[in-house]
């Protein structure tokens, strides 16, 4: 019981975000089924791991699609919340150290929102060319705990696929950049990606907030 209440404690910074405390309480339900799940069914596996009634699947995945809940002050609520429940993150000359990437997911589910047909930008030659899937990008912060350095997720976002306006030019780099400033770090930190974010991009969007890239160079 003890580590669940330090859950409901950690869970409870983030009700902000939330305009009704009834769609905060079923985000504190999927994340509860999420935090015990042991199959990776979808809302399924939440609604077993709690034994919720079956009436109740509907009602859970419709509150996912909630109004009340502000997605981007939610991710900036929880890097605030991050930053308090690991008070020792990793510094490197004093400044906090990010990490982000990109990775293709593939998906097949016929009627999935956001699956499109993705080009794989890999060195491997054990990955097909094309996929259907989703292409996201994730923001991670180094802390220590357990005698070791772990990454813990910031905030992820499903990049291409998803068409808000025919006017959006953005590419992957603006958006990595946007997803950045929607984690909202205060302090300056190095940001570390491999040689794909070795863009004028990422290092001007950087360096106007006084951050740091760490990468290689791009092969051409």
């Amino acid at each position: 019981m003890s580590l669940w209440m330090a859950w409901w404690d950690a869970i409870w910074l983030l009700r902000p975000a939330f305009s009704r405390l009834r769609s905060f309480m079923w985000f504190a339900t999927a994340v509860a089924g999420l935090t015990v799940r042991t199959e990776l069914l979808g809302v399924t596996s939440i609604v077993r791991a709690l034994k919720l009634r079956p009436v109740l699947y509907n009602k859970l995945r419709d509150s996912l699609h909630s109004n009340a809940v502000q997605l981007d002050q939610l991710s900036a609520l929880w890097t605030q919340a991050v930053l308090r429940l690991f008070p020792d993150p990793l510094r490197v000359n004093g400044r906090r150290v990010l990490v982000g990437d990109g990775i293709k997911v593939a998906k097949s589910g016929k009627k999935m929102p956001g699956v499109k047909l993705l080009h794989q930008q890999s060195d491997s030659n054990t990955k097909p060319e094309y996929i259907m899937g989703h292409s996201m990008q994730a923001v991670s912060i180094l802390v220590r705990a357990a005698q070791s350095v772990f990454a813990v997720p910031l905030a992820v976002r499903i990049h291409e696929g998803l068409v808000w306006s025919n006017r959006d030019r953005r590419t992957l780099l603006d958006k990595m950049i946007s997803l950045l400033g929607i984690v909202s770090v205060k302090e300056p930190f190095y940001f570390v990606a491999d040689a794909y974010y070795a863009a004028r991009k990422i290092v001007k969007g950087l360096r106007d907030q006084d951050n740091h890239l760490v990468t290689r160079v791009m092969r051409k």
